[in-house]
């Protein structure tokens, strides 16, 4: 499956933190907004805390909030943050070698290197700020 329950998950906090433009929102805050378990939410900000997507800070005022405005982030990005590469098949894959064929020689993965091409250029193609947008 392409999008797993934990990308949709990111995504659904991604779009909570969107529309509060800048202010800053508690884990439990964008679990409830967007009906999802309060500890998977923490997990997932967590997550994308370490990869540059949110900041977070402590305290009273304290809270998560986008890094950049959410118009600089595209769905490959967040896929490529939270580890989940999307790849076509397992051929596709960096430094991949095929046990049946030289490199190149395959007509199979030419062709799903081409639409590999094709998939991660339209995750690309529209930021998350448009994808939100309702």
């Amino acid at each position: 499956m392409l999008v797993t329950r934990e990308i949709d998950y990111t995504l659904r906090i991604l779009r909570a933190l969107c529309r509060h433009d800048g202010k800053r929102l508690s884990a439990a805050a964008v679990a409830q907004q967007e009906h999802m378990p309060r500890a998977i939410t923490l997990k997932i900000m967590k997550r994308l805390h370490t990869a540059g997507i949110v900041e977070s800070s402590r305290g009273a005022g304290g809270g998560y909030q986008l890094a950049q405005p959410c118009t600089g982030f595209t769905l490959y990005d967040i896929f490529s943050a939270m580890g989940n590469p999307i790849l076509i098949n397992r051929c596709q894959a960096a430094g991949y070698s095929c046990e049946n064929l030289p490199p190149g020689s395959c007509g199979i993965c030419r062709e799903f290197s081409r639409v590999q091409t094709v998939l991660d250029a339209e995750l690309q193609r529209t930021p998350l700020g448009d994808i939100f947008t309702e």
